[in-house]
């Protein structure tokens, strides 16, 4: 994600903490020992941060992407047995909308590697094809890179055999 990205992740979450915490605040009348007509009419805290939260998310493709798993994979499932080409179905939201995979062998050794285009501000379907060298047990990795040291973040895995 790009650090303005990551300010909007932590905007939004502080909004939604505020409002959490307001809510508190107003169900509780103020402090003041009696209800007042507002508070009510607000909502006990859980129900008005959970309502606001939901309303937030639909709202904002940031808000949403970071309630929801960055990335999902359709296909293939854990423990598939796969063709030496196989396809990779899911979605996901990436810096510039870039996911990378690769494909390593059962000692953990990279055998190919790739990208593929998702959503860059909302989770989009993607779809890439792999083509596996040769037979036997590989573990199939879909990542983006952090923003901040190029390290791997919301990766997914999953088990394959190649037959």
């Amino acid at each position: 994600m790009r650090r303005h990205d990551t300010w909007r992740i932590r905007t939004t979450a502080a909004g939604l903490i505020a409002t959490g915490v307001l809510g508190v605040v107003s169900a509780c009348g103020g402090g003041s020992g009696e209800r007042s007509d507002d508070a009510a009419a607000t909502p006990a805290a859980s129900e008005s941060s959970s309502s606001t939260a939901a309303a937030t998310a639909a709202a904002s493709p940031i808000a949403s992407a970071a309630l929801d798993a960055a990335i999902t994979l359709t296909a293939p499932t854990q423990d598939a047995a796969v063709g030496r080409s196989f396809v990779v179905r899911g979605s996901g939201v990436a810096f510039e909308g870039t996911l990378l995979w690769k494909l390593s062998d059962g000692a953990g050794v990279e055998a190919v590697s790739g990208f593929a285009s998702a959503g860059a501000t909302e989770k989009q379907p993607f779809q890439f094809t792999v083509e596996a060298p040769q037979a036997g047990t590989y573990t199939l990795t879909v990542y983006r890179e952090s923003a901040d040291d190029g390290s791997p973040t919301d990766v997914v895995t999953r088990r394959l055999t190649v037959r």
